[in-house]
């Protein structure tokens, strides 16, 4: 055997030292981070960290399991600014534990506060307060709970993690939801294995790479291999918060991606690992969880296969199991692409993930004739998939995939609220990979039949004493009826602020009344009664005619953004008003006719009135043509923003006659 092939079977002893003149050690804390009220490089953000640290290197494996272990060391530091930032008094580390290949062998944490003469105050996490939660199958979390967490505190945990494989490095996020002061990611890696680094960064990063010999012991003594240590290091990152329509969080998050590529074995072979989507394919048809479960369906599905095949029309039967399966069965929220339970045991129990759903509902499809295929996808929330990083992690649910003629249709049984013809609105706008064939292929998500629809009727009377009563009816349709109806479902009181209420604090709701939840091909009806008292100034009193139309607030009022703007499906606005005055009024002043346009037409804003002694009439419509905007466009877009809602609330003036 060939020095260099021992290499891979036999431990690895390393001696590691650091001298990050940028990281404190872990317990030194400095007063000055204590008495931090503000985070100097992100002003106004609930919490800091203050260090968030990692180290890899390769240690012994374990026999007829892996050549080698790798060893993953974590150390964080968080500064608590705000109330809103106790959460992260609470750390969760998630892990895999399915065969103990992933172990957390050591956990230390501590909360730093100054006491009473100014002096640094440590108090240990007790191990009571540190404890694994089990996800699934195969992931727990270990959680741990700060004690004597406040604002002002800081917080910092260390643990190594062991884990059984040779073959993958850790993936290492610099940034995250809050800002980041140092980060740092060590790697120490045996020169026979070559990974390829996928960096995803705009700001400075510095890097330092060092090649030193390293000791590998084996049952023959002792041999020398050189060893690749490399340090990536970032400094004074933004958090990455919430925008409206951005998509996931995580595409903005610089990071670094690794991928075992090769194995030179130093005598002029060299082992190809690059795994291509063809083995994933292979991985998942031969997975008990995944391609397994689709073999043989339930026993007690076989009634709905038998009746599903008395339908002559494919699409009609296809349409027949889809409603089966998710009106019968209840989502637990847990997105996954595999059926941990078995489709069998989710059916009995009527319930399970969107995995044990799926996958239910591909096999009973293709029980039925109907051929289908299991389709992964990571959600918008998720982030994006790279096509050219063959890897099942990248991943977070399953759906059916039909073709059917020149159509196709994907299928998520989890959604009980919208008919199979609508594109699941949390994977619009994505890619998909079908898992068919030897190779699976790839297609581009888009919905251009459906919308974001809402339209708002409006029937106002005002009296003398400039009261208001009014009635609506609201009709939404597509993607807006999917999330209403989720959402009155859901909290029927709360659905009612949010749409309602709040965006309309000079209203008194009077009644509201909700149809249609149940009839996916119908519109959701809502029908609301109202009074409102109008403003008034002098003889003059005013309104406006933006009522419950959903565009009731201006979401892009930040001066800066880091986000693309990504609202998934295409939107349509119409607002339709007819309003009396009483006798003895006339109208003083209306908003102007107009059409307003963006450079690109991507979005038409038009508004007529038209007054006829004293009654008004009123249509306003706003339609969207495209669904993404890139960052670069945001101050452009911005602009026309303001100037939209500045239209759409413009005030409609009414005063008494001869005055």
């Amino acid at each position: 055997m060939k020095p260099l092939l021992l290499l891979l079977i036999f431990s690895l002893s390393l001696s590691l030292s650091f001298a990050q003149k940028d990281m404190p050690a872990f317990g030194k804390i400095d007063k000055s981070d204590l008495n931090m009220k503000d985070c100097d490089f992100d002003k106004g953000a609930d919490a800091v960290k203050l260090i968030d640290w990692g180290n890899l290197y390769y240690d012994r494996g374990v026999p007829d399991v892996s050549f080698l272990n790798t060893i993953y060391e974590k150390r964080v530091r968080i500064k608590i600014l705000k109330e809103s930032g106790l959460s992260y008094a609470n750390a969760a580390i998630d892990y895999y534990d399915n065969n103990n290949e992933e172990k957390i062998l050591k956990v230390d944490a501590y909360t730093y506060n100054l006491d009473e003469a100014g002096n640094v105050k440590a108090t240990e996490v007790n191990k009571s307060s540190i404890y694994s939660k089990r996800i699934n199958k195969f992931y727990s979390t270990m959680i741990i709970a700060f004690p004597e967490a406040k604002v002002g505190s800081v917080v910092e945990f260390k643990y190594k993690m062991e884990r059984r494989t040779d073959m993958n490095l850790k993936d290492w996020l610099f940034q995250a939801r809050i800002p980041t002061r140092y980060s740092e990611y060590q790697i120490n890696v045996p020169v026979f294995y070559r990974f390829s680094v996928q960096p995803t960064v705009v700001d400075s990063i510095e890097v330092k790479e060092d090649v030193k010999d390293g000791l590998i012991t084996t049952n023959d003594g002792i041999l020398t291999t050189q060893i690749l240590k490399k340090n990536f290091i970032m400094h004074n990152l933004i958090g990455i918060r919430d925008e409206p329509f951005m998509g996931s969080a995580r595409d903005y998050q610089q990071r670094l991606e690794f991928q075992l590529s090769q194995v030179d074995y130093g005598d002029g072979r060299v082992r190809d690992l690059r795994k291509t989507w063809a083995d994933v394919i292979k991985v998942l048809n031969d997975d008990p969880d995944f391609g397994k479960q689709l073999e043989w369906a339930p026993a007690a599905a076989q009634s709905i296969i038998d009746e599903a095949k008395r339908i002559p029309d494919i699409e009609s039967r296809m349409k027949f199991i889809y409603n089966s399966v998710r009106k019968s069965m209840s989502w637990d929220g847990d997105e996954s692409i595999y059926s941990f339970d078995g489709i069998s045991k989710s059916f009995a129990a009527k319930s399970g993930s969107s995995g044990d759903i799926n996958l239910l509902l591909v096999c009973l499809l293709n029980k039925a004739d109907i051929a289908t295929s299991p389709i992964l996808f990571s959600t918008r929330e998720n982030g994006l998939v790279n096509k050219f990083y063959p890897f099942l992690k990248q991943f977070n649910t399953v759906m059916a995939y039909v073709k059917l003629y020149n159509q196709f249709f994907i299928l998520d049984a989890t959604d009980r609220v919208s008919g199979y013809k609508l594109v699941p609105e949390s994977i619009v706008n994505t890619q998909g990979f079908i898992v068919e064939g030897e190779k699976g292929r790839w297609i581009d998500v888009v919905d251009t039949k459906h919308k974001y629809k809402v339209m708002a009727a409006v029937h106002g009377e005002i009296d003398d004493a400039g009261v208001m009563k009014g009635e609506c009816l609201v009709n939404c349709n597509d993607y807006a009826r999917k999330q209403r109806c989720e959402e009155w479902l859901k909290n029927k009181d709360q659905f009612k602020a949010e749409y309602f209420t709040k965006p309309y604090t000079a209203l008194k709701i009077e009644e509201l009344t909700v149809n249609n939840v149940d009839a996916d091909s119908l519109p959701l009806e809502q029908k609301v009664k109202f009074t409102s008292t109008l403003n008034s100034s002098g003889n003059y009193k005013y309104f406006t005619a933006n009522l419950f139309s959903d565009l009731d607030k201006n979401p892009f009022v930040a001066d800066e953004r880091i986000a693309d703007i990504d609202f998934g499906f295409q939107q349509d606005y119409t607002i339709f008003g007819n309003y009396t005055i009483p006798e003895g009024y006339t109208f003083d002043a209306l908003p102007e006719n107009i059409s307003m346009i963006m450079p690109d037409t991507s979005i038409i804003f038009t508004r007529t009135m038209q007054a006829d002694e004293n009654l008004l009439n009123v249509r306003m419509s706003l339609e969207f043509k495209r669904t993404f905007y890139p960052v670069s466009y945001y101050a452009e877009f911005k602009e026309f923003y303001k100037k939209l809602f500045a239209k759409l609330n413009e005030q409609i003036v009414i005063k008494k006659k001869g005055t």
